[in-house]
């Protein structure tokens, strides 16, 4: 009697089913097999797909050879290098000098209005003292 599980088959001979799916696969890369159900799956067609959809930048001037975590890190770096060309330090010391002379200003002119101050209180004072000798 013959046996039914493919283990049992001998390796040389091919099975029946295994006859039968190797059939049936050469009636599908031909198409639909005659009788067969056709595919149920409704579709419709939205238009062609644009042109070099994986090749969009990611970011701008970053070629699209890149990896994306590759592409993010140097837009990264080129934002950063952005922002120190518009901070340098040569403009930071500048501001760093400007704010030490407008703070010496201040000091100064706080001196100068301290003295006058002084000197008024003075002048009031020995106003008052001779016109209170006078009288």
């Amino acid at each position: 009697s013959r046996s039914r599980c493919p283990s049992f088959a001998s390796p040389g001979r091919p099975t029946q089913r295994s006859l039968f799916s190797a059939a049936m696969a050469q009636l599908w890369i031909m198409g639909v097999p005659p009788g067969a159900a056709k595919p149920a799956v409704k579709t419709c067609n939205m238009g062609k797909l644009p042109e070099n959809e994986g090749q969009k930048q990611q970011y701008p001037g970053v070629s699209t050879k890149f990896l994306p975590h590759e592409a993010d890190i140097i837009y990264g770096e080129r934002l950063r290098n952005e922002i120190r060309t518009r901070d340098p330090p040569s403009t930071r010391k500048w501001f760093r000098e400007h704010r030490k002379k407008k703070q010496e200003e201040e000091r100064v002119s706080e001196i100068y209005r301290k003295f006058r101050e002084m000197s008024r209180s003075k002048s009031e004072a020995l106003l008052a003292a001779g016109s209170a000798s006078l009288r």
